[in-house]
């Protein structure tokens, strides 16, 4: 998992080519004046979710990973808790086996050894191999959200 700001999204360029479709088309667009849902940005290589939701209460949120494509998480507007624990933690279980339509497994949300960070104005590029745990709430805001999925280059 990879943390920063957005100004710096630019240095992360070069791993792959649909990361870079994903990187070029954030840093040249509002993604506040985007609409709600899904924006296509290159057919199901690279598309993004746009949202606007108020962060859940810790015991409503899980851990999940997918195999086939790596999230940019960036929060626009206000703040949420995000986890990560790699997908090896033998604390991680299963709570729904892996759904290849929603590309997605889910899992407990209370690892040992998890890591746990506010995100704020700011992104979490997400590998395959992250669990990782999204949209706790902090300071009960409301976030402005991107999901960008950036399909993995096999």
């Amino acid at each position: 998992m990879i943390v920063g700001k957005l100004v710096d999204l630019y240095r992360y360029k070069g791993i792959a080519k649909n990361i870079d479709t994903a990187i070029d088309y954030i840093l040249n667009n509002d993604l506040l004046a985007l609409p709600k849902g899904k924006t296509i940005i290159d057919g199901d290589n690279v598309y993004l979710n746009r949202d606007t939701y108020i962060a859940k209460p810790y015991e409503d949120c899980f851990f999940e990973n997918h195999e086939n494509y790596i999230d940019i998480q960036i929060v626009l507007k206000g703040k949420e808790r995000i986890g990560y624990t790699h997908i090896s933690n033998p604390t991680l279980k299963v709570t729904t086996p892996y759904n290849d339509v929603k590309d997605v497994t889910k899992y407990n949300n209370n690892p040992e050894g998890a890591v746990y960070f506010d995100l704020e104005e700011g992104f979490a590029l997400v590998y395959t191999e992250d669990a990782h745990l999204a949209k706790c709430d902090v300071d009960g805001s409301t976030v402005e959200k991107v999901v960008v999925k950036v399909k993995i280059e096999k």
